[in-house]
């Protein structure tokens, strides 16, 4: 049901976007404890973000956000909706 939800939401999962792109976060995750745990590390609902790297082979994702380097999980990268900007 999870995933028929993120179908709906606006945008393209994170893990869709090219390499280089500067994005801005549409939606998080809906469980409590990813949403904790991006927003430790900055990644927040209307944050704009530059995808700076992708790991080959389902790798994370490396983020610059508000001046720091963050890398994500491709599973959790699946659940985070964005915009190209």
């Amino acid at each position: 049901m999870a995933a028929k939800a993120a179908a709906r939401k606006p945008g393209v999962s994170l893990d869709r976007v090219p390499n280089h792109t500067e994005i801005e976060i549409v939606a998080l995750p809906n469980d409590v404890e990813h949403v904790k745990m991006l927003g430790q590390l900055g990644i927040r609902e209307e944050e704009r973000a530059h995808v700076r790297a992708i790991a080959p082979m389902g790798g994370p994702i490396l983020l610059e956000i508000g001046g720091s380097a963050v890398a994500i999980a491709r599973g959790v990268a699946k659940r985070i909706r964005v915009r190209v900007v």
